[in-house]
């Protein structure tokens, strides 16, 4: 098994599927999971990346193109950090 540890200032994110509802029932869209959500939670940082922690979930921009990689068998993206626009916070 291979271990991704992105350099300088990268985030390894794996990203986030939307789930959207029909405004206003309980029901839930099943073409809003083929849409791009530009969501990620983060897996692997690189040692220059400040304010962001494995575990975070970040938004990021939508014009970006992210660069693809498999990460213990599954796809993930990895971003530079200037993509990364925000750390979302439930509260």
């Amino acid at each position: 098994m291979q271990k991704i540890v992105p350099l300088g200032k990268k985030v390894l994110i794996k990203e986030q599927k939307t789930k959207e509802y029909f405004k206003g029932t309980s029901i839930l869209n099943p073409h809003a999971a083929d849409e791009k959500s530009y969501f990620g939670n983060v897996v692997a940082i690189g040692k220059e990346v400040e304010h962001i922690t494995v575990g975070d979930l970040i938004k990021y921009a939508d014009y970006v193109k992210p660069i693809e990689m498999e990460h213990e068998g599954e796809k993930h993206l990895l971003l530079s950090l200037a993509d990364v626009l925000a750390i979302v916070i439930d509260e």
